[in-house]
């Protein structure tokens, strides 16, 4: 019963069991009892689809299914469409028109026993057709619909990431950084200049893209890292452990780096008290993991870059983050998949 939608799937059987009958009865050069036969028709078709909606349901098609029962909803549905059929006939016995093929021959005549049931079996394959078609097109649209949604959420994790980044205060600490770093270490200067350059570049690569490989990820984390290291020296350290097989998985941009941003901004750091940032596996999950270092004039949280980070691994992988905060720890899980 979990398929059965049921104010979707009522409307729409109740819209196609009256047009069938309206259809019938037009065709009908000479109809008598009229009333009689619409409501026989109305039942029936109604029943069908009833049936129908409760044991397939083709909104859900491209999800992995068992062959076996899913063929085996299939040969259900027309067995039970042929009892539902012979049942209204014996209700509406007046009309003598379901039955008429079989009447006063129900245990001779196989033919006519036969040329019902294949009567029966195709109307029910329409309906079934027709069933497909309003769930494929109900598919397409709720397709569509989360695509739209999932834009909207990717246009407000770049415009987090790009406020973060290219704020004022991210750059003025960085040109300050590379001010520092030409007096003293010209080579390491040029050393940051090109990591910086590469933040850059990846955002604006893979601003548009929905998805990228975990190792796209770590390679452009890698980079955020770098500019973060040369900034807070020792009092800022990462531990990052992945195997390989992890390195193909797929997550949407920015996530990781979103993460660490928040780390850095939440916490404070310092040489003797360091703010030690966790990358690795664990079970299904990639585990991003920082110690708490509460700042004593606590930084304004909006919540944005976790929000949309769930909400992205929600449309895009069907799954949830996992959020855990601890005395000494904040951990967030994000899905493998």
């Amino acid at each position: 019963m979990k398929n059965f939608d049921y104010k979707n799937d009522v409307k729409k059987g109740l819209l196609v069991s009256i047009a069938f009958p309206l259809i019938f009865l037009s065709l009908d050069t000479n109809p008598t009892d009229i009333a009689q036969h619409f409501i026989s028709s109305f039942v029936i078709t109604f029943s069908f689809w009833v049936m129908n909606a409760v044991l397939l349901d083709f909104r859900n098609h491209h999800k992995k299914k068992a062959l076996l029962i899913y063929y085996g909803k299939f040969a259900a549905s027309f067995i039970l469409a042929i009892f539902i059929y012979i049942i209204a006939g014996l209700l509406f016995n007046r009309s003598a028109n379901l039955l008429s093929q079989i009447r006063g021959n129900w245990g001779n005549s196989f033919s006519s026993w036969f040329y019902l049931c294949i009567k029966i079996i195709l109307f029910n394959a329409l309906i079934i057709l027709i069933k497909y078609l309003f769930d494929s097109n109900a598919e397409k649209r709720k397709i569509e619909f989360e695509n739209e949604v999932l834009k909207r959420e990717n246009l407000n994790a770049l415009h987090e990431t790009l406020k973060q980044q290219v704020s004022p205060h991210f750059l003025f600490n960085s040109l300050n950084t590379l001010k520092s770093l030409t007096k003293r270490n010209p080579e390491q200067a040029i050393d940051f200049i090109n990591e910086l350059s590469s933040v850059y570049r990846y955002m604006l690569l893979h601003q548009d893209k929905r998805m990228v490989t975990l190792g796209e990820e770590i390679e452009f984390l890698k980079s955020y890292i770098y500019l973060l290291k040369i900034r807070f020296g020792d009092a800022f350290n990462t531990e990052i452990n992945l195997s390989g097989e992890f390195l193909k998985c797929t997550m949407p941009p920015n996530t990781l780096q979103l993460l660490i941003e928040n780390a850095v901004k939440h916490n404070a750091l310092s040489v003797k008290k360091p703010l030690h940032i966790s990358i690795h596996v664990e079970d299904d999950y990639l585990k991003v993991q920082n110690n708490l270092q509460h700042k004593t004039q606590l930084a304004a949280s909006s919540q944005i870059g976790l929000s949309n980070i769930s909400s992205r691994y929600v449309l895009l992988k069907g799954k949830e983050i996992i959020i855990k905060k601890t005395d000494e720890s904040f951990i967030v899980l994000l899905p493998i998949i």
